[in-house]
């Protein structure tokens, strides 16, 4: 099996640091947002709540593996080759290390990360009773799914640690299939991703809704498909790099990528475990501007005219317009809604 094409390298050590460190700051704030969404919306915090802010310290995990990596030279670095096969040095050593510890510990986050977007999905639709069968089977799988690679993972060379950093040939064949092992669990993975991110469409489509939110609503939770395209992407590299040898004999240079991808695909996959809840954030934020806009546009601002205000069922002032002008007028004029909750079901967050 042999695809012969020879892949890009990637040498800008300056550019992946600073992108893993825009992506710790990102996880941070988005698994904020998250929780601040539920004190908004005064529904509780639920085991996706927690489920996602357990996998943000595992992402943050991976980010400073991927960090410590690159500043060390161990991402972005190079294996001499000779005779079209690595040639063994302390940095491939350094390398293998990195490897491993970002091997293990990403099993963990890809599955809290899953388990999150599951839980979320049975919550939000608690009355419909062959879905909550459905989340449950697909909690179990999840479950067992991450259990079985992370063992693996972990136990690769059995007992023998420091087999998993040794030199490539000699890791390659005296520890188990890793080839086969890394190629079924980025299959599943995006076979798992796929699932979970379609699961609820089909229920949105047959609730009592505007088709208006049904679309805002269905491609919020489409966005997941970018944690899909960069999971193809690891994929793609994964094989080529590992069932073509002979055009990619550059075993750290290879080795770059198939992290970066990983880098990339596990923190997109936290922002998506969070925008469904996002709603109530990016409402109030809306009615916000929407207010302020109207508001200057009226010419009135809080400096020229502070003792008359409205007040926004947000929780935020803001300045009225004229006096015969009160707050339904202003609300009519420019279509604001205000973040609420809609009683029937919490998937109405997701898009107001």
């Amino acid at each position: 099996m042999a695809y012969h094409r020879k892949l890009p390298t990637t040498s800008d050590r300056t550019g992946l640091l600073v992108m893993a460190s825009i992506f710790c700051v990102t996880t941070i704030t988005v698994v904020w947002l998250r929780f601040y969404a539920r004190k908004l919306t005064r529904i509780g915090v639920g085991p996706d709540d927690w489920l996602a802010l357990a996998s943000m310290f595992f992402v943050l995990a991976l980010n400073g593996i991927f960090i410590g990596g690159t500043a060390k030279g161990a991402i972005t670095g190079h294996s001499p080759v000779v005779d079209n096969w690595p040639v063994t040095t302390p940095l491939e050593h350094l390398a293998q290390k990195y490897k491993y510890g970002f091997q293990v510990v990403e099993k963990v986050a890809f599955a809290l990360i899953k388990l999150s977007l599951l839980f979320l999905w049975k919550r939000m639709l608690t009355s419909i009773r062959w879905f909550q069968v459905f989340c449950w089977t697909m909690i179990a799988v999840v479950t067992a799914w991450a259990i079985s690679f992370f063992f693996a993972t972990v136990f690769q060379c059995g007992t023998h640690w420091d087999w998993n950093w040794a030199p490539i040939s000699w890791f390659l064949t005296e520890c188990t299939n890793s080839l086969n092992m890394l190629t079924v669990f980025t299959a599943t993975d995006l076979v798992t991703d796929f699932i979970i991110i379609i699961m609820p469409v089909p229920v949105i489509w047959r609730l009592h809704m505007p088709t208006r939110k049904k679309i805002g609503v269905t491609s919020i939770f489409l966005v997941g498909f970018f944690t899909i395209g960069a999971g193809i992407a690891r994929m793609y590299i994964y094989l080529v790099t590992s069932y073509d040898k002979e055009d990619n004999p550059d075993f750290i240079a290879d080795f770059t990528l198939f992290i970066l991808w990983s880098e990339i695909e596990v923190n997109v996959g936290m922002i998506v475990c969070c925008m469904p809840i996002l709603g109530p954030v990016l409402g109030r934020c809306r009615d916000y501007v929407i207010v302020l806009t109207q508001s200057m546009r009226l010419g009135y601002s809080s400096a020229s005219n502070p003792s008359h205000k409205i007040p926004w069922r947000g929780g935020v002032h803001t300045t009225a317009g004229p006096g015969d002008r009160n707050y339904e007028d202003l609300e009519a004029q420019s279509g604001l809604t205000g973040p609420r909750i809609l009683a029937r079901t919490e998937i109405s967050n997701t898009y107001e």
